[in-house]
């Protein structure tokens, strides 16, 4: 199924759904059971894609459903048991007899920039922009844009501090590149 994406690891049980709408980058690593729904279904007209960066990791157990577009940018890591929505249902439209009447949804695409962290068990709600350089924290819910650089974290998620570059006092800790290193979360910094 997979062989299409030579520079993929995709771990055991990991199901695309509408492959044709899957656009991943190079080095790509996607963990054991994780679900990516790239065009969603009928309900939807199949509309909708997931773009992937370069060097983006999706950690076991994500759910990405990118009915609306989702779009991920380079050097990204999704921890386990992450769920991001590009599209939520609206309401449960009354009916008058006893039939199945089909949800309304709306549609909105979600963007993670470049060099971002996303840990475990957080909630990405459609329309959501995550500036570059920015972490999560574990357990969030995304209801809002992220600006670059910041720390987040909290149900609804909440900007706690920002460590960009030209923040006073900023604890910021920067590889030997000049770029945030989310691994050397003590700010000390290159040596």
């Amino acid at each position: 199924m997979f062989k299409r994406f030579p520079d993929a690891i995709f771990g055991e049980g990991v199901m695309v759904v509408g492959e044709d709408r899957f656009y991943p980058g190079k080095r790509l690593f996607i963990d054991h059971r994780a679900y990516l729904n790239c065009a969603g279904g009928l309900w939807n007209g199949y509309r909708g894609y997931i773009r992937l960066g370069d060097n983006v990791e999706i950690g076991p157990y994500c759910v990405l459903w990118g009915a609306g577009g989702i779009t991920i940018g380079s050097n990204v890591h999704i921890g386990a048991h992450v769920s991001i929505s590009a599209h939520e249902a609206r309401q449960i439209p009354p009916s008058k007899t006893d039939t199945f009447t089909p949800l309304e949804f709306d549609f909105a695409p979600v963007i993670i920039e470049d060099h971002v962290l996303i840990c475990s068990g957080t909630v990405i709600v459609p329309g959501v922009k995550i500036g570059h350089h920015a972490m999560i924290g574990g357990g969030s819910v995304v209801t809002k844009d992220i600006p670059p650089y910041a720390l987040a974290a909290g149900c609804p998620a909440r900007v706690l501090r920002s460590n960009g570059p030209d923040v006073a006092g900023s604890t910021l800790a920067v590889d030997s590149a000049g770029g945030w290193d989310p691994l050397n979360l003590s700010g000390s910094g290159p040596e």
